[in-house]
């Protein structure tokens, strides 16, 4: 039995001797499990745009860039109560936080924070030729060619006549826009004169305007790209 032991020994000894442990891949382990068990939390940033609830579409108004919205219920709950009776591709301005898409940096998905309001002259960020706005009734007119628009807007009926923008005529100081979809259209006459608007309001352009067979007089004026600065004050 002793011999036995005796032989059995050395070769424990051995094999003993032979298992090598490696520190760096067991701190690998620990730092794997230690990431994998992390919750990893998105950088929420905040975020200025138009928002075009059709497509989901969002265009930042710092970048420029046109990227995709994701999670947008919210979003598109604020947009249906300011615009019920939208046309397709019809755009509000938004104010959000949200995070870039990790999966897409073409996307971002709303957080939370928003804020909405009708687009206007005050925070549009996309330059326009002129804003109109009448009283008595009350409308508004958004002419863009960087939109590719005109947009009468009647506030009674919460609902915008959109037509694709067109070049004007432009003759002894009047600038003149005519466009039609099809089934209505619209002629827009403005001149560079002193025009009292809402609330003693002055403003530096007449507007008289006819859509189909009805006829409003207003005032305009021309307008700048919002910087995010200026936008929802």
């Amino acid at each position: 039995m002793k011999k036995i032991l005796l032989l059995i020994a050395p070769i424990l000894f051995l094999l003993a001797c032979n298992v090598k442990t490696n520190p760096e891949s067991n701190t690998s382990l620990q730092s794997d499990s230690i990431e994998i068990g992390r919750e990893i939390k998105p950088d929420i940033k905040h975020f200025q745009g138009l928002y075009r609830s059709h497509q989901s579409n969002f265009l930042n108004c710092e970048s420029g860039q046109l990227m995709v919205l994701k999670n947008t219920s919210e979003v598109d709950s604020m947009y249906n109560l300011i615009l019920p009776n939208a046309y397709s591709d019809e755009a509000i301005y938004v104010e959000m936080n949200a995070s870039i898409d990790p999966n897409d940096s073409g996307s971002i998905i709303y957080s939370d924070n928003l804020k909405a309001e009708q687009k206007n002259y005050k925070n549009t960020c996309i330059q326009s030729d002129f804003w109109c706005t009448g009283f008595e009734p009350f409308w508004v007119i958004q002419i863009s060619k960087g939109e590719d628009l005109i947009d009468f807007y009647n506030p009674m009926e919460q609902k915008t006549t959109h037509f694709v923008y067109a070049e004007p005529e432009i003759k002894n100081g009047i600038t003149t826009y005519n466009s039609t979809d099809g089934e209505n259209k619209i002629n827009i006459v403005i001149k560079k004169e002193k025009c009292n608007g809402a609330i003693d309001k002055q403003y530096d352009f007449s507007v008289r305007v006819q859509l189909n067979d009805k006829k409003y007089n207003g005032c305009g004026l021309q307008t700048h790209v919002v910087k995010a600065s200026e936008a929802i004050q």
